[in-house]
Parts: structure tokens; C-alpha cells; sequence
């Protein structure tokens, strides 16, 4: 960057060393760009528009600048700063090719860093609700197996304590995951397997009174789809525990409609729907909607999700 620079004039020799010590404050400072990506903002703008009313500015001597923000996450500070040099290039270079083009060319570099922010917070999103779908749902597998273990099995006292430890870890690694989840959020690429999901759950107990079959969808709606479905058979066995039956219907149209019901052994443990919270929020986003709560002594969750440019089709398979 420090060689483009000063090849390209942005700083000469007989500029003296006021300039050469404006053109070391544009550039050392990005060293810092990314911890500190509002002061160093803010310091290279300075020193870049005060670079530009020294001498007859080159377009080469803003590069800092777009370079800064590039890594900025703050609207209103880009916006002051590509004023700036908007304004710091007037005099020289008029209204068209000084004013305009800088703040464009500013405009631009701050965009191009806002679509990189915005696919390293999707990556991120993604990362959390692949781990949800993974380890929330094996981890419920494996509580509701030792709880049964527990309750029926024929168990020295030893046995029982030593399931007690495990019982314990799994219930805390639940907790890690949705801490896990919550700082990623503030801050995979497929929808879980649903056949591998249903089978693992069958063996664990659940009792499925159809398979669902859905429609032809639009790959994100079908993933969206595939985790709602595999959401719901989870929290079916884990609140209810083995034996739970578990009804799902889909019924296909201008919308997908997939609703899922239960008996209501025991009211959800508090904190409990972080999974069904997350997928309301993407169905939400993608112009669907996700309800849930107790109904007529059952648990009944629904799911509408936009299903236009597809063709219906609509079954259900015995299970």
C-alpha cells in the first residue's frame, strides 16, 4: 500500500516534511484498522483532507481512506468522512471530477466492506444453526436414553450416581450450546439430514405417526422446512420423553403449512425453545411464520412458509 502511494506522487520530496508527516499519519494508523476501525477513520480522514488542501491532490492520495472504510462498520462516520475528502478535493478539481467522484469511490469502498461484514455475520448464523441441528439434537438423544436408563433399569447405587454425572454433563453441554448459539447470533451450509434425524429419534423412541413428504421447494425454504420438522421431533422426545407420539402434517398450496403435534406430558422447561425461536426468526425473514404453544392437552407447533414458484405436492407416507 506504502509503495503504491508514494509511486504513484501522492507524496514527493519538494512537498517538504509536513507533507511527508501528513502521509505517515494516512498510513500507519491502518496497521489498526480493524481494532480500531472508528479512530483510525477518523485519523486518516483528517490527515488525508488536510494531504489534499496541501498541494494538487492525486485521487491516489485518498486511497487511506477507502482503505479505512472498508473496515468501518458506522454509517454515519463513513458519510462524514467521504464528505470530507469530497470537499477537501473540490478546489482543485470542481464539483464533477473532485467532489463526485471521491465521494462515490468512498461510497463504494464502505459498501464493499458492509457486504463482507454482512456474509461473515450470515457465516456465523449459519455456523450456529448447524450446531443446533448437530450436537443440541444428539446430546437430547443421548439425555433421554440415560433418563430412561434411570428410571427403569435395574441399577446399583453406584450405577445410578455415575448416570447422574452423565446426566449432568449432557444438561450442561445443552446450556454451552445455547450460550454458544446466543454469541454467535450477536455477532451448516445444509439443513440437517431429516431421514437421519427421524431415525435416530425413532430408535431413541419417538413415535412418528407419518413421515412427512414435502412438496418441491425452493432449497432454502425446503432446509428451512427439514430443520422445523427435525426441531419439533427433538423437543417432542425430549419434553415427553420415549414413547411421545408425534403428528405431523403438511399441507402444500400458494404456502407450505407444516404443523406438528403431541401430547403435553409436562409444560416445556423454562428457557426451553431456543431452536423454535431461531426458526422463527428465518421464517419470519423469508416471509413465513413459526407459532407454538400448548392447545386442547397438546404441544402444537406450526410453520407457514412461502412456497410460490413450485409445484404442489402433497403426502404423507406411512410410517
Amino acid at each position: 500500500m506504502a509503495a503504491v502511494f508514494f509511486a504513484s506522487g501522492a507524496w514527493t520530496p519538494h512537498q517538504g516534511w509536513f507533507a511527508a508527516g501528513l502521509s505517515a499519519v494516512q498510513l500507519v494508523p491502518l496497521l489498526w484498522s480493524r481494532r480500531f476501525p472508528a479512530a483510525v477513520l477518523a485519523l486518516v480522514t483528517l490527515a488525508t483532507a488536510g494531504h489534499l488542501l496541501l498541494d494538487h491532490p492525486r485521487n491516489a492520495m485518498y486511497v487511506p481512506v477507502l482503505i479505512a472504510l472498508y473496515s468501518t462498520p458506522q454509517r454515519g462516520l463513513a458519510a462524514s468522512a467521504a464528505l470530507a475528502v469530497g470537499a477537501a478535493v473540490f478546489p482543485a478539481k470542481g464539483p464533477l471530477d473532485g467532489t463526485v467522484l471521491a465521494v462515490t469511490i468512498c461510497a463504494v469502498a464502505w459498501l464493499l466492506g458492509a457486504e463482507r461484514r454482512r456474509a461473515l455475520a450470515d457465516r456465523a448464523e449459519r455456523a450456529a444453526r448447524r450446531l443446533h441441528d448437530t450436537l443440541a439434537q444428539t446430546t437430547a438423544v443421548m439425555l433421554v436414553q440415560a433418563e430412561t436408563l434411570r428410571a427403569v433399569g435395574d441399577l446399583t447405587e453406584a450405577d445410578r450416581e455415575r448416570l447422574d454425572t452423565l446426566l449432568a454433563a449432557g444438561r450442561g453441554a445443552l446450556t454451552l450450546v445455547r450460550r454458544t448459539l446466543d454469541d454467535l447470533h450477536e455477532d451448516a451450509e445444509r439443513a440437517p439430514d431429516l431421514a437421519e434425524v427421524l431415525a435416530r429419534l425413532r430408535t431413541a423412541g419417538l413415535v412418528l405417526d407419518r413421515d412427512p413428504v414435502l412438496p418441491e421447494l425452493p432449497r432454502p425454504v425446503r432446509e428451512l422446512a427439514e430443520r422445523f420438522v427435525a426441531e419439533v421431533a427433538v423437543n417432542a422426545l425430549r419434553h415427553n420423553g420415549p414413547g411421545v407420539r408425534l403428528r405431523l402434517d403438511v399441507d402444500a398450496g400458494a404456502r407450505l403449512t407444516i404443523t406438528a403435534r403431541n401430547t403435553l406430558k409436562a409444560p416445556p422447561s423454562p428457557g426451553s425453545g431456543y431452536g423454535l425461536a431461531g426458526l422463527a426468526e428465518q421464517a419470519a425473514a423469508a416471509g413465513g411464520t413459526v407459532s407454538f404453544g400448548p392447545r386442547d392437552g397438546q404441544w402444537v407447533v406450526s410453520a407457514g412458509l412461502p412456497a410460490a414458484a413450485t409445484r404442489s405436492r402433497t403426502g404423507s407416507r406411512a410410517a
